[in-house]
């Protein structure tokens, strides 16, 4: 990997949640997982015992793609440096990154199971 310094002016991140990375700089690998249930109910909430085991979702194996292709890539960078003026990201959330800077492998994983639960006219 390419190791180049980062130079950042001015960056405004809201909110960072749920197994999400803000990075300024390189990294050599990122492995992220997120597992959620969401849930939306009208009214009053009553107590809810939900598991992850209870739902198939969070239980079955990640199909990855089978990389078996070599990718020769030669790049020219014009300056040593990476240089970043202004950044403005209302959120970074599930599994998701925000980098500035080289990343030589990620692997992210986001399960989210919602749930609407409605009053009864």
């Amino acid at each position: 990997m390419n190791k180049r310094t980062s130079i950042v002016n001015n960056i405004r991140v809201t909110a960072i949640s749920n197994s999400a990375i803000f990075n300024i700089g390189d990294s050599n690998q990122s492995n992220i997982k997120t597992k959620a249930i969401a849930v939306q109910k009208e009214g009053t909430l009553a107590n809810l015992d939900l598991d992850f085991d209870d739902y198939l979702l969070f239980n079955r194996r990640a199909k990855w793609p089978n990389l078996k292709s070599t990718v020769i890539k030669k790049t020219y960078n014009h300056n040593e440096d990476i240089y970043v003026q202004q950044i403005a990201a209302i959120g970074v959330s599930s599994s998701s990154v925000l980098q500035i800077g080289n990343m030589n492998h990620i692997r992210a994983d986001s399960r989210i199971k919602h749930f609407r639960m409605l009053e009864e006219d």
